[in-house]
């Protein structure tokens, strides 16, 4: 009995078991590579989502010189529940004050704590803070600027200042409140 017939045989075994195994990898790798795609997607609509639902739009505002207490008023009007945080913890709700000619005056969270080291606190909320402003409701923040970072008692009287609000890293609530 010749050997020779045996060997394409136990070749062809290795080609099929060898294409099998690739076959088997390649499978597991494209449905590894659709899963994070659509894992991916799938954040990127929620937060698309969570953008396009939420809505706050400023009412009215008033800044008390003496006390330096900024108060906001700001309504819902979108379709989800917005965070509202006082915490220096990721996701915080961070502010910019312009003047009238477009220059920043300040930038902070509303921790009342150091969050960048220099040396000043940013500024405190005081009230309307640390919980959600729930569907069609109103809410007042009081903000405490005394001695913190937006700190704008140098601001001549008369003067607007805009504010633009990102609350919670979610929506953007702008105004403008004259001193």
């Amino acid at each position: 009995m010749s050997k020779k017939g045996l060997t394409p045989v136990v070749a062809m075994i290795l080609l099929l078991m060898m294409t099998v195994a690739a076959a088997g990898s390649s499978f597991y790798w494209l449905v590894r590579i659709q899963s994070e795609l659509q894992g991916g997607t799938q954040a990127h609509q929620d937060s698309t989502f969570e953008a396009m639902t939420s809505s706050v739009i400023w009412q009215t505002s008033s800044y008390n010189r003496t006390s330096e207490i900024l108060q906001i008023v700001a309504l819902n009007t979108g379709t989800t529940k917005i965070p509202i945080s006082d915490s220096g913890n990721s996701p915080k709700s961070v502010w910019t004050l312009t003047n009238s000619d477009g220059d920043i005056l300040c930038n902070s969270d509303w921790s009342g704590l150091d969050s960048d080291g220099d040396g000043t606190n940013d500024t405190k909320c005081l009230s309307g803070c640390g919980s959600d402003l729930v569907l069609k409701d109103s809410r007042t923040i009081k903000l405490n600027l005394t001695n913190s970072e937006c700190d704008i008692s140098s601001q001549s009287n008369g003067s607007t200042v805009a504010v633009d609000i990102t609350l919670s890293g979610v929506t953007p609530l702008k105004g403008q409140f004259e001193i």
